[in-house]
């Protein structure tokens, strides 16, 4: 989990230092109609795999062997969906910029790289499938820093405008995938125990993959369908603004995307209740100290870094900080869902909610612009949330109560981890009080 948070942490990273780039080098509009030409990239990515990638995870963990055929087939299908999604962002770009031909124009540059950006995804999900952790965080750590600098580049040269930031946007991440060469060797050394009746056939990446892929739709439309429809809803002012607003609030995300994606391959491999209930709470806790340092440093961190025309992102920030930590629980747990072949329970979850936050951004984003899409996207994300562990707590037995909170149990793990990286600390020093041997969590073991 540490070192996919590591990974984690290089794309909110990079967009928190790029965005001051993009702020005073674009101003508010022109950083608006780079969102808006993005968009539509990040929905249609999701919605070109039809879950292809978490199927290929799922196979992979549960039987290493099966890597280099759920690779191959995957990238085929994935390949094909992807080319039928380009030529879709291509047809539909008119109709998303009807008076604004410029960021037309920006989504066709945008939709180009939509099949390497699917193909990287494909290779991210046997690596999460093999366990290769490293090789994910180094993926992400390359895109972003790639980003960075090219950015930093045509800002410092003067050719920083809306198309040259929407190439490096869109460009970066695939850049990242060049991380996976060493993928092939890494495979032969992952030989771990099949489980019987397990196949990389299409029809079962596709069996799998449909399942979940609603569900992954509908968590796009949950975080990206504002974006998307935000200017036609107001303008792209707004959009400017509360494209600062997410850029923060996804900073919160890094811990807890974590602990989904392991929590995702782990209990694919074996399913431990006490693991996905205390990894819960756990990513709860730090979600919640996250959302309160960010909470603190909005106020004086946006005007600094962003420049006064900024200012009025802070109410969305708050909002989407509090999103993210209030449906940290559930996404932890609908990833134990998804890892325990019941992904179409968080599917409806995650559908369900879509349909209440398209309701609400109809309603409340012609009002309130980036602040009525921030709360839309609080009001889906507590749906989703609460749905998702009301469905593991009938699935698999565990009691309620035990996603919340925190236990004694979870601060001898953090302790723990805090030891393992050489920091020292007075939990660390006492932890023969409360042994992970006596609880039954190893770090290395479980977590």
């Amino acid at each position: 989990m540490r070192t996919a948070a590591l990974g984690n942490v290089a794309t909110p990273l990079a967009a928190m230092l790029s965005m001051p780039i993009l702020a005073y080098g674009l101003g508010v509009d022109g950083r608006g109609q780079v969102a808006a030409a993005t968009a539509p990239l990040l929905l249609a990515a999701t919605a070109a795999t039809f879950g292809i990638p978490e199927a290929i995870t799922y196979l992979v963990a549960r039987s290493p062997s099966l890597a280099g055929a759920a690779v191959r087939r995957g990238a085929v299908l994935i390949g094909l969906s992807g080319l039928l999604a380009t030529a879709i962002c291509i047809s539909a770009s008119g109709l998303l910029t009807v008076d604004q031909p410029d960021i037309g124009r920006l989504m066709i540059v945008a939709s180009v790289v939509l099949v390497p950006t699917l193909l990287v995804l494909v290779l991210r999900a046997c690596a999460a499938g093999l366990h290769c952790w490293r090789l994910v965080a180094l993926e992400q750590g390359v895109g972003a820093v790639v980003r960075l600098v090219a950015l930093a580049v045509l800002a410092v040269v003067g050719t920083l405008t809306p198309i040259t930031a929407t190439i490096v946007m869109v460009a970066a991440p695939v850049a990242g995938g060049l991380a996976y060469l060493p993928l092939s060797r890494r495979r032969e050394r992952h030989t771990g125990e099949d489980i019987a009746g397990d196949s990389a056939t299409t029809s079962r990446l596709l069996g799998y993959g449909a399942r979940i892929w609603i569900g992954a739709l509908s968590g796009v439309v949950l975080s990206r369908l504002d974006q998307v429809i935000m200017t036609p809803l107001s303008s792209s002012y707004q959009l400017g603004l509360y494209a600062v607003a997410v850029s923060i609030s996804d900073v919160t995300l890094i811990l807890h995307s974590a602990m989904r994606d392991v929590i995702f391959a782990t209990d694919a491999s074996a399913r431990d209740n006490e693991r996905l209930c205390a990894s819960t709470r756990i990513s709860g806790l730090l979600s919640i100290c996250l959302g309160t340092f960010l909470a603190v440093l909005v106020p004086f961190g946006i005007p600094v870094f962003f420049g006064q025309d900024f200012s009025p992102a802070i109410p969305s920030a708050f909002w989407l900080l509090a999103a993210v930590v209030l449906a940290t629980p559930g996404s932890i747990a609908g990833a134990g869902l998804s890892a325990r072949g019941r992904p179409g329970l968080r599917s409806l979850a995650l559908a369900f909610a879509a349909v209440v936050n398209i309701l609400a951004l109809v309603v409340l984003v012609p009002l309130l612009g980036a602040v009525g899409a921030a709360i839309a996207t609080l009001v889906g994300n507590l749906v989703a949330s609460q749905i998702n562990i009301i469905s593991i707590v009938r699935v698999s037995g565990i009691r309620m109560r035990e996603f919340y909170g925190i236990r004694r149990v979870d601060v001898a793990v953090i302790g723990q981890c805090v030891s393992s990286l050489g920091i020292p600390s007075r939990r660390t020093k006492t932890s023969n009080a409360v042994s992970t041997k006596d609880v039954g969590l190893s770090i290395e073991g479980r977590l």
